[in-house]
């Protein structure tokens, strides 16, 4: 991916009269070809397990969610795709486990836990870039609870429409990404990190080894 990235970075700084700055042009690309894969991959498990409305919708909400609240997230794109896909696909089959009778009560379950979560959290810094600036924060925390209103309103809307486990999925992304704001939600990434970091140390030494 970097490589790819890298190579459209060149050729549109060599295509272009301006001096765009290469540097940057390659991260902006290499983070939105990582966003496409992860989201390609993790839609196709989703349509061959059959649960591809599910996860696109749970998807979705999270994403847009997260745009504006940050949250925890792996060091490597390999590995957030490969979380995203364990996380996501196990959301849109617990949408399909939950009685559509419990919808008022897990509504407003999501509804305290999200909105203390805006209070109290969001927006939650990334290490490497932190948010220094008040005024960017309170214009975050306002987009975010936008955002919030807008799919607790479209869960609701799904709902009436006789499709509750979209309205369901809808809200576990909300979920999904409100844990993702907390401590343990730190921990529990930063667990997966750990955990892939581990095995590629191990899968280099083996093959350091064999190529002795």
């Amino acid at each position: 991916m970097h490589a790819l990235a890298k190579r459209i970075a060149e050729w549109l700084v060599d295509k272009s009269d301006y001096p765009f700055n290469q540097e940057e042009i390659r991260y902006g690309i290499e983070v939105f070809l990582g966003t496409v894969f992860q989201i390609i991959i993790i839609l196709l498990v989703a349509f061959v397990i059959g649960l591809a409305k599910e996860v696109a919708f749970c998807l979705l909400s999270a994403a847009i969610y997260r745009r504006f609240s940050g949250g925890a997230h792996c060091e490597k794109y390999y590995r957030c795709t490969l979380t995203s896909l364990l996380v996501f696909n196990v959301l849109a089959y617990i949408a399909h486990l939950i009685d559509p009778a419990y919808f008022q009560l897990f509504i407003l379950i999501a509804f305290i836990t999200s909105l203390l979560a805006l209070l109290f959290l969001v927006p939650v810094d990334n290490l490497r870039n932190p948010i220094s600036n008040t005024k960017q924060r309170k214009i975050l925390k306002l987009k975010a609870s936008m955002i919030l209103v807008v799919l607790f309103g479209g869960s609701i809307g799904a709902y009436r429409l006789y499709a509750p486990q979209i309205a369901l999925a809808i809200l576990l992304g909300v979920l999904w990404q409100t844990f993702t704001l907390t401590a343990l939600g730190h921990k529990f990434i930063g667990g997966w990190d750990r955990s892939f970091a581990y095995i590629e140390t191990t899968l280099s030494k083996k093959g350091g080894i064999h190529n002795e």
